[in-house]
């Protein structure tokens, strides 16, 4: 009985410790490619790392960004390296400059001769906001009036997971059959916003068409990318965007087009002002789009699509002070990390109690079952006897 019961425990222990391992496994480590690093003189950048590679969302409270270099020259009274954040038409931080940007430097909280970290809460701090959705850019480089240093590795610990990615299916009833260049079907900023598209983001389009693909001179399908007021360096005069994408590959009445091609031609991984998406035919024969996928895509609520529509006056009446929008933000994430946390805990805490209790249960049921015996005469479970002590003689 008591190896049964010993048996039990151990078994209770190990379900305990996959529990807690399992829920610890959604914050993660993440090592960045600084293959391209450079050497960096006086305030300039060795390494730079943009959205697409590390969103700075994944960043939790607990998160430390470890950074390994090597410098000329070692003063331990001066900080050796820097980090800098950057941002362009940013209307979340408190900190922007007169054309809209965010350009913020950041100093290590530790550092020796070859290491050095970076905190969540400093960078918070000099972002001026924990709504780092419109960050654009990590550069680490060299202060003013340092010794060159180049950047050899960069860490980043306790990363929240890419576990909320997910493909999504765009409804396409609306789609007709288009011609020349109407399009066949329009994509709004309502309906998908593609700043929730990640560096793994595919979009795949079914359709068909009225042409021999096999003698086409162009791709079946293309994407155009429309926005009205738009923050692409490609804009026309006016602050208009007309750039088209073609895909990556297309055949079959199947097209795939990439993330990286589409920033490769709006010129910027920026999206928010992107309004639209229009699926336009190639003008040597029909199309219609059948279906649309999108995948890889963050969650809903990580969406930032900036409207052109928006009225700029009533956002800035309605706009809080700079102090009291910051300090709102930065409550806000506490109180996310904090109710994080507490369901996490409560989570462990039931599943442990739920294992605890099964065992103390079956212990029970075996420890009254070991202390009976089978009656055939009474025909149930009756005490065991004792044996009478033998008499002496």
């Amino acid at each position: 009985m008591k190896r049964l019961f010993k048996t039990l425990l151990c078994t209770a222990m190990i379900a305990a410790a996959a529990v807690t391992t399992h829920i610890t496994a959604f914050a993660k480590d993440v090592k960045i490619d600084v293959s391209d690093a450079k050497k960096a003189g006086a305030n300039e950048q060795s390494v730079s790392i943009d959205k697409d590679e590390f969103d700075l969302r994944r960043l939790s409270k607990r998160s430390v960004i470890k950074v390994a270099f090597e410098t000329d020259e070692f003063d331990e009274a001066y900080p050796p390296i820097q980090m800098t954040i950057q941002s362009w038409d940013n209307d979340t931080s408190p900190n922007v400059d007169e054309k809209g940007g965010v350009w913020a430097k950041i100093a290590p909280a530790e550092f020796a001769e070859t290491t050095a970290k970076f905190t969540y809460d400093d960078i918070v701090k000099a972002y001026g906001t924990s709504d780092l959705s419109q960050v654009n850019k990590i550069m680490i480089g060299t202060p003013e009036d340092t010794a060159p240093a180049i950047v050899k590795a960069v860490e980043i610990t306790e990363c929240k997971g890419e576990l909320g990615f997910s493909d999504l299916t765009i409804d396409c009833s609306e789609a007709v059959e288009a011609s020349q260049v109407n399009p066949s079907f329009i994509l709004n900023y309502e309906a998908f916003d593609t700043t929730r598209m990640t560096k793994d983001s595919r979009i795949i389009v079914s359709y068909t068409t009225d042409g021999d693909e096999s003698k086409l001179t162009k791709p079946p399908v293309s994407i155009i990318m429309q926005g009205v007021d738009s923050n692409s360096p490609y804009a026309d005069e006016n602050g208009g965007t007309w750039l088209t994408v073609d895909p990556a590959s297309c055949n079959d009445g199947r097209a795939i087009f990439k993330y990286q091609d589409m920033v490769e031609v709006y010129g910027t991984a920026e999206f928010s002002k992107v309004d639209n998406l229009r699926f336009i035919p190639n003008g040597e024969a029909s199309l219609k789009v059948e279906t649309v996928e999108i995948t890889d895509c963050m969650p809903e609520e990580n969406g930032t699509h900036a409207s052109a529509a928006d009225d700029s006056s009533t956002a800035e009446e309605s706009k809080p002070d700079d102090s009291s929008e910051a300090a709102a933000a930065t409550e806000s994430s506490d109180n996310s990390d904090k109710e994080s946390g507490s369901s996490v805990t409560m989570v462990v805490i039931g599943v442990i109690a739920g294992v605890v209790l099964a065992i103390v249960v079956v212990f029970i049921i075996l420890t009254k079952q070991s202390s009976q015996e089978y009656d055939i005469d009474k025909r149930r479970m009756v005490s065991k006897k004792k044996p009478k002590n033998k008499a002496k003689w």
